[in-house]
């Protein structure tokens, strides 16, 4: 599955683990699944955090309150972007067992509990250890590890982590997500400088391909010049960190350039306001068309988009008819502000969705995006007459080719390769990529598995 990143390393003694993610789909499966945790949570001795997305980092607050006591390693900006998202993710959990609680149940049943609280989010920020891209950090008995700029989202990493095995240096490589070649904002991938003994790889697109990147300002600008003339809305459920800021990007350049006109453009989440002035602190890991362009240009719209932050700011937006566009969470449309949104504008033939990247199964996001012709929000079928798009290319993942470009310069004739993160077709296929390619071997693993 394409969320949950938690893989546990025990080498030369060391416990170490990698990403600490939360599991997004199915509530009752989520809320199953995110109650898992390593065995002996406390005798683990590192934990290394890729990046700040939920489904990499959500359940630390879990594994501090469980016991864990060592250090959190990430980039100085995943240490921001992850902190935003573990306070809102807490924040979320305490108002839906607080909502759960009021329902009507059964009166000898126990009360529900938040999978973690505020003061756990906390707790975890004092674990933090930060480190730059390209330092080696040593966690000791012959262990070390390096982050590389993996190009995802604001301070992602990928993770090389060497140890000597029978007076042998071995090397690990996780690659978390990678992000694509040629993106707005961010670097590309850093290169791989050589063959691995062991690779874990994600394959969230193992078997598909994206639009070029230059085909995604002109399919976002056509679609907003359709609303335009529609005097439409057009809806764009998004994630907060990353995307939200992609966009915001593109609609400040295409008015900037004079490709539409002026019009309100509402950013409808509070995590989406701080990570955007985030990204306005951690320059240094821009590209360098952006880092040009800085200084000339407001970035992120921050002078010219209207940031809402209270509920009242965001029940407000649906009194603008359109012509306008709405950027909310969550791109699951399983909850998040985006839904009141959706329940205004899904009825509306002259309004659009449109959808920016991966979206889970079994996800209102997801069937809203398969065609589906009715849709349930809260506790009412709506009739689905706007239009519904989706644009591929501006996904922050690496397509099948990207994934083969960038992992090529890790894989030998000795490397064994281990496919996560990616539903079961895209795992299998890309696994069969990386064998075509002379890895030694390629493991779609199953939850739960275990490897020597």
């Amino acid at each position: 599955t394409v969320t949950g990143s938690c893989h546990l390393i025990e080498v030369n003694g060391k416990r170490i683990l990698l990403d600490c993610g939360m599991y997004q789909g199915p509530r009752e499966m989520a809320r199953r699944l995110n109650q898992l945790l390593p065995d002996d949570v406390a005798h683990i001795d590192a934990v290394i955090l890729s990046h700040g997305h939920l489904d990499h980092c959500g359940k630390l607050p879990a594994l501090v309150h469980g016991g864990y006591r060592g250090p959190i390693h990430c980039t100085p900006a995943t240490a921001e972007v992850a902190r935003i998202v573990l306070m809102d993710s807490a924040e979320i959990q305490e108002e839906d067992a607080a909502y759960l609680n009021r329902r009507a149940r059964d009166p000898s049943a126990s009360p529900v509990k938040p999978l973690y609280t505020r003061s756990d989010a906390a707790a975890v920020l004092k674990q933090w250890r930060t480190t730059p891209y390209g330092q080696s950090v040593d966690l000791g008995d012959d262990v070390s590890f390096t982050f590389y700029d993996a190009g995802h989202i604001l301070g992602s990493a990928y993770v090389v982590l060497t140890w000597r095995e029978a007076e042998k240096q071995k090397r690990l490589l996780f690659t978390a997500d990678v992000g694509r070649y040629n993106t707005p904002i961010l670097r590309d991938p850093a290169t791989i400088d050589g063959p691995m003994d062991h690779v874990i790889t994600e394959s969230t697109y193992g078997d598909k391909t994206h639009a070029p990147m230059e085909n995604v300002g002109p399919e976002l600008l056509e679609a907003v010049k359709a609303i335009v003339e529609r005097r439409g809305r057009l809806i764009v459920p998004s994630f907060a960190v990353g995307r939200t800021q992609t966009i915001t990007w593109y609609m400040q350049r295409f008015i900037t350039e004079g490709a539409i006109p002026a019009m309100p453009i509402y950013v409808d989440s509070p995590m989406g306001i701080e990570v955007s002035r985030i990204h306005s602190q951690f320059c240094d890991n821009y590209d360098d068309e952006t880092k040009q362009w800085l200084g000339e240009k407001d970035l992120f719209g921050m002078s010219r988009i209207t940031f809402t932050r209270t509920g009242q700011e965001s029940r407000r937006i649906n009194d603008d008819h359109g012509p306008c566009i709405i950027i909310a969470s969550s791109p699951t449309c399983e909850f998040g502000r985006v839904l009141q949104h959706l329940k205004r504008s899904l009825e509306r033939p002259n309004d659009m969705v449109i959808f920016v990247g991966w979206t889970p199964s079994n996800t209102l996001g997801r069937r809203l995006q398969d065609g589906a012709a009715r849709a349930r929000l809260y506790d009412r079928w709506y009739d689905v007459k706007c239009e519904i798009r989706t644009l591929h290319g501006l996904s922050a993942h690496a397509d099948a080719n990207e994934l083969e470009r960038f992992l090529t310069p890790a894989l030998g004739p000795a490397t064994r390769c281990y496919i996560v993160h990616g539903e079961e077709a895209p795992a299998e296929a890309f696994a069969k990529r990386l064998s075509a390619k002379g890895a030694a071997a390629c493991i779609v693993p199953a939850m739960d598995t275990s490897a020597l």
